[in-house]
Protein backbone atom coordinates (compact mmCIF):
# COMPACT_ATOMS: atom_id res chain seq x y z
CA UNK A 1 0.00 0.00 0.00
CA UNK A 2 1.13 3.58 -0.43
CA UNK A 3 2.33 5.20 2.29
CA UNK A 4 3.29 8.35 0.78
CA UNK A 5 0.31 11.61 1.10
CA UNK A 6 0.65 12.68 -2.25
CA UNK A 7 0.12 11.22 -5.67
CA UNK A 8 1.35 14.23 -7.56
CA UNK A 9 3.11 17.04 -6.97
CA UNK A 10 3.39 19.61 -9.86
CA UNK A 11 6.42 21.95 -9.63
CA UNK A 12 6.23 25.64 -11.36
CA UNK A 13 4.42 28.75 -10.37
CA UNK A 14 0.97 29.16 -11.19
CA UNK A 15 -0.50 31.60 -14.19
CA UNK A 16 -3.14 34.22 -14.19
CA UNK A 17 -4.57 33.61 -17.56
CA UNK A 18 -6.25 36.82 -18.88
CA UNK A 19 -8.93 35.83 -21.64
CA UNK A 20 -9.95 37.30 -24.86
CA UNK A 21 -11.60 36.68 -27.66
CA UNK A 22 -11.13 37.37 -31.46
CA UNK A 23 -13.03 36.49 -34.49
CA UNK A 24 -9.44 35.67 -35.90
CA UNK A 25 -5.60 36.85 -34.41
CA UNK A 26 -3.71 39.85 -35.40
CA UNK A 27 -1.67 39.80 -38.51
CA UNK A 28 1.74 41.05 -37.86
CA UNK A 29 2.03 44.40 -37.85
CA UNK A 30 -1.75 44.70 -37.92
CA UNK A 31 -4.46 44.65 -35.20
CA UNK A 32 -8.24 42.85 -34.64
CA UNK A 33 -11.18 43.64 -32.58
CA UNK A 34 -11.20 41.81 -29.53
CA UNK A 35 -13.59 41.26 -25.97
CA UNK A 36 -12.42 40.74 -22.57
CA UNK A 37 -13.32 37.64 -20.92
CA UNK A 38 -11.96 37.86 -17.53
CA UNK A 39 -8.73 36.33 -15.70
CA UNK A 40 -8.92 33.24 -15.04
CA UNK A 41 -6.60 30.75 -12.62
CA UNK A 42 -4.28 28.98 -14.88
CA UNK A 43 -0.73 27.81 -15.42
CA UNK A 44 0.45 24.11 -16.96
CA UNK A 45 1.41 22.64 -13.83
CA UNK A 46 -1.56 24.16 -11.72
CA UNK A 47 -3.89 22.84 -14.65
CA UNK A 48 -3.04 19.58 -14.01
CA UNK A 49 -2.56 19.58 -10.28
CA UNK A 50 -6.36 20.46 -10.18
CA UNK A 51 -7.15 18.02 -13.20
CA UNK A 52 -6.09 15.11 -11.27
CA UNK A 53 -7.33 16.04 -8.07
CA UNK A 54 -11.05 16.26 -9.23
CA UNK A 55 -9.60 12.66 -10.40
CA UNK A 56 -9.23 11.35 -7.37
CA UNK A 57 -5.63 11.76 -6.88
CA UNK A 58 -4.31 13.49 -3.88
CA UNK A 59 -1.98 16.25 -5.42
CA UNK A 60 0.23 19.76 -3.59
CA UNK A 61 1.58 22.08 -6.15
CA UNK A 62 5.46 23.16 -4.92
CA UNK A 63 5.90 26.97 -6.97
CA UNK A 64 5.08 30.81 -6.18
CA UNK A 65 2.97 33.56 -6.91
CA UNK A 66 3.58 37.37 -6.27
CA UNK A 67 2.37 39.84 -3.88
CA UNK A 68 -0.26 41.20 -6.35
CA UNK A 69 -3.82 41.39 -6.98
CA UNK A 70 -3.68 37.95 -8.61
CA UNK A 71 -2.40 36.34 -6.45
CA UNK A 72 -5.12 35.04 -4.07
CA UNK A 73 -7.07 34.22 -7.30
CA UNK A 74 -4.51 31.47 -7.52
CA UNK A 75 -4.13 30.16 -4.21
CA UNK A 76 -8.00 30.07 -3.73
CA UNK A 77 -8.18 27.92 -7.26
CA UNK A 78 -5.95 25.51 -6.34
CA UNK A 79 -7.71 25.06 -2.44
CA UNK A 80 -11.00 25.25 -4.26
CA UNK A 81 -10.00 21.94 -6.54
CA UNK A 82 -8.55 20.14 -3.17
CA UNK A 83 -4.87 20.94 -3.87
CA UNK A 84 -2.32 21.51 -1.23
CA UNK A 85 -0.58 24.40 -1.26
CA UNK A 86 1.93 24.34 2.05
CA UNK A 87 4.61 24.59 -1.01
CA UNK A 88 3.26 27.40 -2.55
CA UNK A 89 5.08 30.20 -1.03
CA UNK A 90 4.59 34.37 -1.51
CA UNK A 91 7.34 36.05 -3.46
CA UNK A 92 7.96 39.52 -2.30
CA UNK A 93 7.47 42.63 -4.61
CA UNK A 94 6.87 40.30 -7.58
CA UNK A 95 4.29 40.29 -9.90
CA UNK A 96 2.35 36.69 -10.08
CA UNK A 97 2.89 34.54 -13.49
CA UNK A 98 0.56 35.54 -16.02
CA UNK A 99 -0.59 34.95 -19.45
CA UNK A 100 -3.03 36.56 -22.66
CA UNK A 101 -4.56 33.74 -24.12
CA UNK A 102 -6.87 35.02 -27.72
CA UNK A 103 -9.48 32.15 -28.12
CA UNK A 104 -11.28 32.25 -31.82
CA UNK A 105 -14.35 30.73 -32.13
CA UNK A 106 -13.11 27.59 -33.24
CA UNK A 107 -11.69 27.44 -29.70
CA UNK A 108 -8.03 27.38 -30.41
CA UNK A 109 -5.59 29.55 -28.60
CA UNK A 110 -2.48 31.68 -29.22
CA UNK A 111 -0.81 32.89 -25.62
CA UNK A 112 1.65 34.91 -24.60
CA UNK A 113 3.50 33.83 -21.27
CA UNK A 114 4.88 36.20 -18.46
CA UNK A 115 6.95 34.44 -15.94
CA UNK A 116 7.87 35.56 -12.64
CA UNK A 117 11.53 36.52 -12.11
CA UNK A 118 13.57 33.28 -11.56
CA UNK A 119 15.36 32.05 -8.55
CA UNK A 120 16.89 29.17 -7.36
CA UNK A 121 14.50 26.58 -5.99
CA UNK A 122 14.62 25.70 -2.52
CA UNK A 123 16.76 22.43 -2.77
CA UNK A 124 15.51 21.34 1.31
CA UNK A 125 11.81 22.51 0.94
CA UNK A 126 11.65 20.16 -2.37
CA UNK A 127 13.28 17.25 -1.29
CA UNK A 128 10.83 17.20 1.76
CA UNK A 129 7.75 17.97 -0.75
CA UNK A 130 9.07 14.68 -3.05
CA UNK A 131 9.60 12.41 -0.45
CA UNK A 132 6.15 12.29 0.63
CA UNK A 133 4.75 12.24 -3.23
CA UNK A 134 4.69 9.55 -6.13
CA UNK A 135 5.68 11.55 -8.60
CA UNK A 136 6.37 14.82 -9.86
CA UNK A 137 5.49 16.59 -13.07
CA UNK A 138 7.41 19.28 -14.19
CA UNK A 139 7.39 21.53 -17.45
CA UNK A 140 11.24 21.25 -18.05
CA UNK A 141 12.64 24.91 -19.60
CA UNK A 142 15.51 25.10 -17.14
CA UNK A 143 18.17 22.25 -17.61
CA UNK A 144 19.39 22.54 -14.46
CA UNK A 145 16.22 22.63 -12.56
CA UNK A 146 14.97 19.53 -13.64
CA UNK A 147 18.62 17.86 -13.63
CA UNK A 148 18.10 19.19 -9.82
CA UNK A 149 14.37 17.66 -9.79
CA UNK A 150 15.48 14.23 -11.18
CA UNK A 151 18.38 13.87 -9.05
CA UNK A 152 16.63 14.44 -5.93
CA UNK A 153 13.62 11.93 -7.69
CA UNK A 154 15.70 9.79 -7.66
CA UNK A 155 16.91 9.61 -4.56
CA UNK A 156 13.57 9.58 -3.09
CA UNK A 157 12.30 6.92 -5.48
CA UNK A 158 9.67 9.47 -6.99
CA UNK A 159 8.79 9.14 -10.32
CA UNK A 160 9.37 12.16 -12.63
CA UNK A 161 7.05 13.55 -15.68
CA UNK A 162 7.76 16.21 -17.95
CA UNK A 163 6.13 18.06 -20.75
CA UNK A 164 8.27 18.50 -23.76
CA UNK A 165 6.49 21.55 -25.48
CA UNK A 166 8.33 22.63 -28.69
CA UNK A 167 9.19 25.99 -27.18
CA UNK A 168 10.84 23.84 -24.12
CA UNK A 169 14.11 23.56 -25.64
CA UNK A 170 16.48 24.80 -28.59
CA UNK A 171 16.93 21.91 -30.86
CA UNK A 172 16.31 18.37 -30.59
CA UNK A 173 19.39 17.36 -28.44
CA UNK A 174 18.72 19.76 -25.79
CA UNK A 175 15.11 18.09 -25.68
CA UNK A 176 16.29 14.71 -25.47
CA UNK A 177 18.64 15.59 -22.72
CA UNK A 178 15.62 16.55 -20.47
CA UNK A 179 13.71 13.49 -21.81
CA UNK A 180 16.26 11.65 -20.38
CA UNK A 181 15.86 12.97 -17.20
CA UNK A 182 12.31 11.77 -16.96
CA UNK A 183 10.45 8.16 -16.39
CA UNK A 184 7.18 9.92 -18.66
CA UNK A 185 7.55 11.99 -21.00
CA UNK A 186 4.79 13.89 -23.02
CA UNK A 187 4.79 15.59 -26.34
CA UNK A 188 2.17 17.53 -28.64
CA UNK A 189 2.73 16.71 -32.02
CA UNK A 190 4.78 19.75 -33.10
CA UNK A 191 7.31 18.77 -29.88
CA UNK A 192 7.44 15.22 -30.55
CA UNK A 193 8.03 16.59 -34.40
CA UNK A 194 10.94 18.91 -32.97
CA UNK A 195 12.31 16.46 -30.66
CA UNK A 196 12.67 13.37 -33.61
CA UNK A 197 12.24 14.95 -37.06
CA UNK A 198 9.32 12.95 -37.77
CA UNK A 199 5.61 12.18 -37.13
CA UNK A 200 4.21 10.39 -34.59
CA UNK A 201 3.83 6.59 -34.83
CA UNK A 202 4.33 3.36 -33.09
CA UNK A 203 7.73 2.68 -34.49
CA UNK A 204 9.30 6.36 -33.54
CA UNK A 205 7.98 6.44 -30.42
CA UNK A 206 9.65 2.78 -29.58
CA UNK A 207 12.44 3.32 -30.65
CA UNK A 208 12.66 6.99 -28.77
CA UNK A 209 12.12 4.66 -25.52
CA UNK A 210 16.08 4.25 -25.96
CA UNK A 211 17.27 7.60 -25.30
CA UNK A 212 15.77 7.35 -21.61
CA UNK A 213 12.26 7.68 -20.29
CA UNK A 214 10.31 4.52 -19.84
CA UNK A 215 6.79 6.16 -21.58
CA UNK A 216 6.49 8.40 -24.07
CA UNK A 217 2.99 9.38 -24.53
CA UNK A 218 1.88 12.16 -27.92
CA UNK A 219 -1.41 13.91 -27.66
CA UNK A 220 -2.55 14.24 -31.30
CA UNK A 221 -5.33 16.93 -31.18
CA UNK A 222 -8.66 15.68 -32.90
CA UNK A 223 -6.74 12.91 -34.02
CA UNK A 224 -6.25 11.43 -30.48
CA UNK A 225 -3.24 9.99 -28.83
CA UNK A 226 -0.27 7.83 -29.05
CA UNK A 227 2.03 5.80 -26.79
CA UNK A 228 4.49 3.84 -26.15
CA UNK A 229 6.07 1.54 -22.42
CA UNK A 230 8.45 -0.83 -22.44
CA UNK A 231 6.19 -3.99 -23.17
CA UNK A 232 3.18 -2.42 -25.03
CA UNK A 233 2.32 0.45 -27.47
CA UNK A 234 -1.06 1.81 -27.83
CA UNK A 235 -3.21 4.22 -29.74
CA UNK A 236 -6.87 5.82 -29.30
CA UNK A 237 -9.20 8.22 -31.24
CA UNK A 238 -9.81 11.47 -29.40
CA UNK A 239 -13.97 11.66 -28.20
CA UNK A 240 -16.70 13.47 -29.48
CA UNK A 241 -16.61 17.50 -28.50
CA UNK A 242 -18.34 20.66 -28.79
CA UNK A 243 -15.00 22.98 -28.61
CA UNK A 244 -15.20 25.94 -26.63
CA UNK A 245 -12.11 26.24 -25.72
CA UNK A 246 -8.89 24.42 -25.80
CA UNK A 247 -7.28 26.24 -23.18
CA UNK A 248 -5.79 23.44 -20.67
CA UNK A 249 -7.12 20.25 -22.96
CA UNK A 250 -3.69 18.93 -23.11
CA UNK A 251 -3.06 19.58 -19.41
CA UNK A 252 -6.18 17.57 -18.35
CA UNK A 253 -4.83 14.87 -20.98
CA UNK A 254 -1.62 14.41 -19.14
CA UNK A 255 -3.24 14.86 -15.75
CA UNK A 256 -5.71 11.70 -16.49
CA UNK A 257 -3.33 9.62 -18.13
CA UNK A 258 -1.24 9.99 -14.70
CA UNK A 259 -3.95 9.43 -12.78
CA UNK A 260 -5.17 6.49 -14.50
CA UNK A 261 -1.15 5.21 -14.15
CA UNK A 262 -0.91 5.55 -11.01
CA UNK A 263 -3.96 3.20 -10.50
CA UNK A 264 -2.05 0.47 -12.14
CA UNK A 265 -4.09 1.08 -15.40
CA UNK A 266 -2.61 -0.67 -19.00
CA UNK A 267 -0.95 1.64 -21.13
CA UNK A 268 -4.06 1.21 -23.74
CA UNK A 269 -6.99 2.00 -21.29
CA UNK A 270 -4.97 4.83 -19.59
CA UNK A 271 -4.86 6.55 -22.82
CA UNK A 272 -8.56 5.79 -23.51
CA UNK A 273 -9.64 7.34 -19.83
CA UNK A 274 -6.95 10.28 -20.89
CA UNK A 275 -8.71 11.16 -24.11
CA UNK A 276 -11.85 10.83 -22.68
CA UNK A 277 -10.96 13.40 -20.02
CA UNK A 278 -9.49 15.79 -22.49
CA UNK A 279 -13.19 15.59 -24.40
CA UNK A 280 -14.95 17.35 -21.24
CA UNK A 281 -11.79 19.63 -20.75
CA UNK A 282 -12.87 22.08 -23.83
CA UNK A 283 -16.11 22.21 -23.23
CA UNK A 284 -16.09 25.44 -21.04
CA UNK A 285 -14.15 28.44 -21.66
CA UNK A 286 -11.50 28.90 -19.36
CA UNK A 287 -8.56 25.75 -17.90
CA UNK A 288 -10.27 24.23 -15.78
CA UNK A 289 -14.14 25.49 -15.86
CA UNK A 290 -14.73 21.94 -17.62
CA UNK A 291 -12.42 19.19 -15.48
CA UNK A 292 -14.51 16.46 -15.26
CA UNK A 293 -14.69 14.29 -11.77
CA UNK A 294 -14.35 9.98 -12.01
CA UNK A 295 -18.21 10.39 -12.42
CA UNK A 296 -18.54 12.02 -15.84
CA UNK A 297 -15.25 10.38 -17.41
CA UNK A 298 -17.01 7.22 -16.45
CA UNK A 299 -19.93 7.67 -17.85
CA UNK A 300 -18.67 8.78 -21.14
CA UNK A 301 -16.32 5.33 -21.24
CA UNK A 302 -19.52 3.53 -20.36
CA UNK A 303 -21.16 5.25 -23.58
CA UNK A 304 -18.39 4.16 -25.51
CA UNK A 305 -17.76 0.56 -26.91
CA UNK A 306 -14.16 -0.32 -26.34
CA UNK A 307 -12.81 -2.09 -29.04
CA UNK A 308 -9.16 -2.82 -27.10
CA UNK A 309 -5.98 -0.97 -28.12
CA UNK A 310 -4.57 -0.22 -31.48
CA UNK A 311 -0.99 -0.51 -32.56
Amino acid sequence: MNSRPYDLLTLGDPVADLMLRAVQLPPPGGKTVGQWLGVMPGGTTANVACAASRLGMHCAQFGRVGDDAHAQLLRDSLVEHGVATQWLTVQQQAASASAIAIVTPSGEKSIIYMPMPAVALNEDALQTALRQSRLVYAMPYDLAELEMVSHLARATGTLVAIDLEAAVAANAAEMWRRASLADIVFFNEAGFHKATGAAPSIQVLTEALRLGPSEIIVTLGEGGAIGAVRTSSSRHAAFPAEVVDTTGAGDCFNAAYLSARLRGQPLSLALRFACAAASCAVSALGAREGLPDQGRVAAILAATAYTGATA
